[in-house]
């Protein structure tokens, strides 16, 4: 199992696994990432790096549908068109969101959207950043708690078991059939 594998597993398996639209997470500079990314496109799964940093990349995976579903969402869209997003398809709303990273030492809160967090929640942690619950160490939570509390089990329940099943030595392109 190699680093990059495992972190496939822990930070994108709920996102292979259809349970999340998007995943972020950073990863030193290496070149086997393009195996994978290869092997994920068979399942409209892209990898794009959104930032580079001291030797790293900050990688944003995502199912290209459902992130199309969640940009042309009414709400959605019109909370990213109000922050300044002008965009006719998946692409150019993550080239715009690419150079927010650019130009940001942090990260631009409207991430969350492109994660697939509720608007309610994305909106609380921009306009109401003290408030709101950690409650699973996924994101803030602000309406709900009861229902995400469920998801947050949820998302850590497939994390364990698919790194269980990496580190048991099941490669992450049969565990999700893209070998």
């Amino acid at each position: 199992m190699s680093e990059v594998e495992y972190a496939l597993g822990y930070h994108c398996g709920i996102t292979f696994a259809g349970i999340k639209a998007a995943s972020l997470f950073w990863l030193k500079e290496d070149d086997s990432i393009n195996y994978y990314r290869a092997c994920f496109a068979k399942k409209n799964f892209r990898f794009i790096v959104l930032k580079r940093e001291r030797g790293k990349k900050l990688y944003y995976v995502f199912n290209e549908q459902k992130l199309k579903g969640i940009l042309n969402g009414g709400e959605n869209r019109e909370f990213l068109y109000s922050l300044g997003y002008s965009y006719s398809d998946v692409w150019s709303a993550l080239r715009e969101l690419k150079s927010r990273f650019a130009k940001n030492n942090g990260f631009p809160h409207e991430v969350g959207l492109f994660l697939g967090y509720p608007l309610e929640d994305v909106k609380g942690f921009i306009y109401d950043a003290k408030g709101g619950k950690n409650i699973g160490g996924w994101w803030k939570v602000y309406s709900r708690p009861q229902e995400k509390a469920k998801l947050f089990a949820r998302y850590k329940d497939c994390t364990q078991s698919i790194c269980s099943k990496i580190q048991s030595g099941t490669p992450i392109v049969k565990l999700f059939k893209v070998a």
